[in-house]
């Protein structure tokens, strides 16, 4: 015991100078002490003595190579008590064990050989679950459920450890998720490191075949407009290109002679017109009134005024079209569409002209 004791303390003091000079790596390690609860095979020994449980202590180097494994060398006391006759054992335990880190966390299995002599001794195998409490950047609570397996007996013996450790290297707390590529998966999970910037990846870190779901010639990963229409001609950004396009909307409204009053209206015609503008809620309209020739010339002007007035009134009562967004100008004899001395031409002439014009944009095609 008193071989395994300096051992262990050698191997501490000899851990702590190589840590110092170490402080960059990135490997963590740490020196602890722990007590355990021991419970043997009761039939391990003579026939008349069953050793049924006691309590050890003992000390532990550990390093942890990466983020995921690492190892330790083990050395315990042991002291059980008997369930019948009378009397203890005592006697020590030595060994190494390899640890895989869950997930890159504090919790682990392990796993890994001993060598137990009490009155005398066993070759063992052990296999486990523990787990790393931070306290601080430093010190940690270690606990820890264990089984054996003695390979000469065949007889199976478990333990549970509670110790404290303190790290001499570079702890896990201290590691950074850095993500080298900025593709979302930090450098200890990613497969595919130097991922191109801007590449979808899966939960490995490698990128994903290029995918183009709206079928526009430009890949989801640079598609800043998603489901463009399949005909749309698109930028490099995969957004439709559009182009300016003038559209304009008339209304056509007859008057009986000298009259300014509405009647036989083509709601149909009025109400076309009244949806263009509600579309385009910026645009205005200029109602413009004309008079047939008979009759002076100021007379005529006068009754195209009033029927432009007349039906401007009749949009904004009628349709709630804002009055604002409607001019209405009168033009008299000035403007006939025909210059006969006719029923016919005069009916023609005697009229109400409404144009609004909206420029919108349109989808280029490919």
């Amino acid at each position: 015991m008193k071989k395994h004791t300096l051992a262990l303390g050698v191997s501490i003091a000899l851990l702590s100078t190589y840590s110092q000079a170490q402080t960059s790596s990135e490997k963590e390690i740490w020196g602890g002490l722990f007590g355990e609860y021991y419970s043997v095979y009761p039939e391990k020994f003579e026939p008349n003595t069953a050793y049924d449980s006691g309590m050890g202590w003992g000390g532990e180097i550990g390093m942890k190579l990466t983020p995921d494994w690492g190892f330790r060398f083990e050395v315990a006391k042991l002291d059980l008590e008997a369930e019948r006759g009378s009397g203890s054992i005592t006697g020590e335990r030595i060994g190494v064990d390899a640890l895989y880190f869950i997930n890159q966390s504090n919790y682990y299995i392990f796993g890994g050989l001993k060598n137990q002599r009490l009155d005398e001794s066993y070759r063992m195998a052990d296999l486990g679950l523990g787990a790393h409490w931070q306290l601080s950047d430093k010190w940690k609570i270690i606990t820890e459920i264990a089984g054996y397996y003695d390979f000469g007996q065949g007889n199976p013996e478990y333990s549970a450890k509670l110790g404290v450790a303190y790290s001499f290297g570079k702890t896990g707390g201290q590691r950074v998720n850095k993500d080298s590529d900025n593709d979302g998966v930090i450098d200890q999970r990613d497969l595919c490191p130097n991922t191109a910037f801007g590449a979808t990846v899966d939960v490995d870190g490698c990128a994903l075949k290029a995918t183009d779901s709206d079928k526009d010639g430009v890949i989801d990963a640079k598609d800043q407009c998603a489901n463009t229409p399949m005909n749309d001609k698109v930028d490099a950004n995969g957004c439709s290109i559009f182009t300016e396009e003038s559209k304009t909307m008339s209304l056509k409204i007859l008057f009986d002679n000298n009259s300014s009053k509405l009647k036989n209206i083509d709601s149909a015609s009025v109400q076309e017109f009244v949806d263009f503008m509600r579309r385009y809620g910026s645009t205005d309209a200029v109602i413009e009134g004309y008079a047939s020739a008979p009759g002076t010339e100021q007379y005529n002007m006068k009754l195209s005024v009033e029927r432009a007035e007349a039906v401007r009134q009749y949009l904004v009562e009628q349709y709630n079209i804002d009055s604002a967004r409607l001019e209405a100008v009168g033009y008299g004899e000035t403007k006939l569409l025909d210059k006969a001395n006719t029923r016919e031409a005069h009916q023609k002439n005697r009229r109400i002209e409404a144009y609004v014009t909206a420029t919108v944009k349109i989808a280029v095609s490919k």
